[in-house]
């Protein structure tokens, strides 16, 4: 390394620190100015960011327990600084909005001279520059909210912890289970600005982020040997991009909810002791691969969206659609009428062995 380039990083560094000390004093003279509490300024600083949401993700983003968020939450509803009202896009659910002329009188509008004086900062660098701001800003920020994921497993005791990435410029994601899973839950969560959002329990996996890749890894034993204690986790994926889904080196019991998302691929490899799915409308032909065996396999699909299937290993009891069949081996091969036709289908291909094997269509 030269002398030039540490002397730039040891200054980046620097400036850095200072950065993250400077937030902290803005956001205590707000507060003192505001009369309101670091934490009440903290959620505002949140809704003013992500707009409505709920009481559930509030409490998740501020690592704050139902009960915490719920006095916070009345505390300032009864000061007018925000207001719950119903979900315009799903009645059952309820929201909380900053109400903002309260917010601006209180002295408590965050960004307003902050984000001029940033427009004007700004106003010198051309689009390349900022593109190239934006996207270490977005890391940056990314590698924040996995630290503060581990810190705050960390300060209760566990090893799991919560990890997410913004969706920025990205329109294709790849999640990737790079050496198994214990028990995996993942969905498809339509109220999500971000790329994804997962939440472990037991020990975490290592998170890497490559534009729309998002790979988990699992600390292994001496040997190589996967390490099965008790852990969970899930993913919750944004389904305003395509993703493509893989799971490697076995898992032990995985549910995937993916009504809603746009998947380009399903792969499991290394076999499943548990496997259900339930699939979303397809574009296109949509591969779904299964190898290295499993106990039982469920795989749904929406009503009338043609599949088909090919049996490469064996299964002592197989259902497609209406028709079952036992102790089925070798080379089976099955499809629903059409599906020669269709445009938008499920190609689903399990090798290895199975007890029980059912690909059949949601209730519609």
């Amino acid at each position: 390394m030269s002398k030039r380039r540490e002397e730039l990083l040891r200054g980046f560094e620097e400036e850095n620190r200072k950065s993250t000390l400077d937030g902290v004093f803005f956001f205590q003279a707000v507060a003192e100015r505001s009369g309101m509490n670091l934490t009440d300024l903290q959620c505002v600083a949140i809704l003013t960011s992500t707009g409505p949401t709920t009481a559930g993700q509030l409490a998740e983003t501020m690592g704050l327990t139902t009960g915490a968020i719920t006095g916070l939450l009345n505390r300032m509803e009864r000061a007018g600084y925000v207001r719950r009202e119903k979900d315009p896009g799903d009645g059952r659910r309820v929201v909380i909005r900053p109400v903002k002329e309260a917010l601006e009188r209180a002295g408590a509008g965050l960004f307003g001279g902050q984000g001029e004086a940033l427009e004007d900062l700004l106003s010198g660098y051309d689009d390349r520059d900022l593109a190239l701001l934006l996207d270490f800003v977005q890391k940056a920020n990314d590698a924040t909210r996995e630290e503060i994921g581990r810190i705050r497993a960390a300060s209760h005791g566990d090893e799991g912890g919560e990890f997410s990435a913004s969706l920025g410029a990205v329109e294709t994601g790849r999640l990737v289970f790079a050496n198994g899973a214990s028990r995996l839950v993942l969905r498809a969560d339509a109220g999500m600005d971000g790329l994804y959002r997962a939440s472990f329990e037991g020990p975490a996996p290592k998170v890497k982020v490559e534009g729309g890749a998002v790979t988990f890894r699992y600390r292994q034993r001496f040997g190589g040997l996967f390490d099965w204690r008790d852990r969970s986790g899930e993913v919750r994926l944004n389904p305003a991009i395509p993703w493509r889904i893989e799971v490697r080196g076995g898992a032990f019991e995985v549910a995937a909810e993916l009504g809603g998302l746009d998947l380009a691929g399903l792969e499991i490899r290394g076999g499943a002791s548990t496997f259900r799915v339930n699939l979303p409308e397809p574009s296109g032909t949509v591969p779904v691969r299964i190898s290295g065996g499993a106990s039982e396999i469920v795989i749904r699909r929406p009503p009338y969206v043609a599949a088909r299937v090919r049996l490469k290993g064996w299964a002592s009891q197989l259902t497609f659609d209406d028709e079952s069949f036992s102790s089925m081996g070798s080379d089976v091969r099955l499809q629903s009428p059409g599906y020669e036709d269709a445009t938008r289908r499920y190609d689903v291909e399990i090798s290895g062995s199975a007890s029980d094997v059912a690909l059949t269509t949601t209730p519609g």
